[in-house]
């Protein structure tokens, strides 16, 4: 099963401004209309009216909505007003292409948030020195850019930096400190180093509902996050009610159709499609998309991680002519969007290579999987996950192709891999075991190794699962046949 994407949430740790109403917006739009007929667009107070957060800005609201095509004008108008005025990189300018880069990369618009994020360090660097709390601001937004952007190996001493910095200058528990703990977290998972996440996660969380309380917005993110870690992990009885908890508090704390109640949304369907669970999921990922599309348009980022995972669903059904169109608009969607080496656009490269692969089209599936797993190496490194799926993606499509000298290096290196990286119970490693033991049956030998793999699948399973669930069933079926078909007089 191709996999599916959550939604790790990055922390805000801002006044949660995302749910405002349609009054609340109209509101603010007619007093900077009014302020702009009275004042002039370019007075303070008509640019503080439309930008800035601390008094409601309507960009900055807009933008919490999910409305940025109303919102980035808005704030470029800002921006360049205060560049015509002060003619120098004044904190005032500094702070409004703060704004500008963070709405940018809520965006998705990647590329010119990073160089924005640049400036905006660098400036405020020379301005304020590098301990400041603003600068290590600064040094946080370029870390989460990169980190989008794919560029984990230089986001990683960024947001090192950060929680270094504020820890120092704020406390342990402060909220931009517990901000850094979250976004390292976060680092560490996407770099596949889930053992090293997990205590970042809980200490986040743990500080959130004690300095914020239980029902927080940003506590909520906090559950959501140690929530798909744990999914990972496969842990899967332990992430369940931890999904549904930040599903029911961001309904009740931000709203049905708000952004980061549709990705609670999301990964909750995550969730219950890895239990088998697929009718459930299905509606909520259906939920998903459709809400997606009405608030953040229908080529977002978000929108096609909607897409990619209702596809995959729908393959996981056998609805393979449902799910094909659904994958090359996911594909399309982020080669337009991401560029064509982003790894949410290997991703989608990678589900559609599989998908190929079950319809028995095999050569056109081939140079997908290959795409895949060069883009992977090259942006993620050699045993990164999604690398490692990309290995056994390629394996399985070759050992189907009847090449099993060429795959069977292939299978060793993703089970190693697997192993070392998500640990020999993860449901990843298991499928890389039944997939080597599958090739070795194949190739008629060796023959002991076969059964030991078949064996330790099953053992697997019934660990994870339990003795009567139906991929243990499975397993159970595939040892028996193996068993049957070399039996000896």
């Amino acid at each position: 099963m191709p996999p599916r994407q959550c939604i790790v949430i990055r922390a805000e740790r801002e006044e949660e401004i995302g749910n405002a109403s349609a009054v609340l917006v109209e509101s603010l739009r007619c007093r900077a209309e009014a302020l702009a007929e009275r004042l002039g667009l370019e007075h303070s107070d008509t640019l503080k009216a439309s930008s800035r957060p601390g008094a409601l800005g309507l960009a900055t609201v807009l933008a919490r909505r999910g409305d940025y095509a109303e919102a980035e004008p808005l704030q470029r108008r800002v921006l360049a007003s205060y560049e015509a005025r002060h003619g120098d990189e004044d904190l005032e300018i500094l702070m409004e292409v703060y704004h500008l880069a963070e709405m940018l990369l809520d965006a998705g618009k990647l590329a010119e948030a990073e160089t924005l994020s640049r400036r905006l360090l660098k400036g405020r660097e020379r301005k304020l020195g590098v301990l400041h709390v603003l600068t290590l601001e600064s040094v946080n937004i370029l870390g989460l850019v990169l980190m989008w952007e794919g560029k984990l190996r230089e986001a990683e001493p960024l947001f090192k930096r950060a929680l270094e910095g504020r820890a120092a200058q704020l406390g342990a528990n402060h909220a931009d400190t517990l901000t850094s703990v979250n976004n390292l977290g976060l680092l560490l998972q996407n770099q596949g180093k889930l053992e090293e996440a997990e205590p970042l996660y809980r200490r986040d969380l743990a500080g959130c509902e004690t300095q914020l309380g239980v029902m927080h917005p940003d506590t909520l993110t906090s559950v959501n996050n140690l929530a798909l870690l744990l999914e990972k992990q496969g842990k899967l009885v332990e992430a369940e009610p931890l999904c549904r908890r930040a599903l029911e508090g961001r309904e009740t704390q931000l709203g049905v159709n708000h952004p980061a109640t549709l990705q609670s949304v999301n990964n909750l369907a995550v969730l219950l499609e890895k239990q088998g669970r697929l009718e459930e999921a299905e509606a909520f990922y259906r939920r998903a998309l459709a809400e997606s599309e009405a608030q953040l348009g229908v080529m977002h980022p978000e929108t096609m991680i909607f897409v990619n995972n209702l596809a995959g669903l729908l393959q996981n059904q056998g609805k393979l002519e449902e799910a094909e169109p659904l994958y090359r608009r996911a594909l399309e969607g982020r080669e337009s969007q991401l560029g064509a080496h982003h790894p949410d656009t290997l991703q989608s490269v990678n589900n559609l290579g599989l998908l190929l692969k079950t319809q028995a089209k095999l050569e056109d599936a081939e140079p997908l999987c290959r795409r895949a797993l060069g883009g992977f190496e090259a942006q993620l490194g050699a045993n990164h996950p999604s690398t490692l799926t990309a290995v056994h993606n390629l394996a399985l499509l070759l050992r189907k192709q009847g090449k099993l000298e060429e795959a069977e290096p292939l299978c060793r290196r993703a089970l190693e891999g697997r192993d070392t990286q998500l640990g020999a119970h993860h449901l990843a490693t298991l499928d890389s075991v039944f997939n080597l033991a599958k090739l070795l049956d194949a190739k008629g030998g060796p023959l002991a190794e076969a059964e030991e793999l078949y064996l330790r699948e099953l053992k697997g399973m019934e660990e994870l699962h339990g003795p009567d669930h139906k991929e243990t069933r499975t397993s159970r079926r595939n040892l028996e046949r193996f068993r049957r078909k070399h039996a000896t007089g």
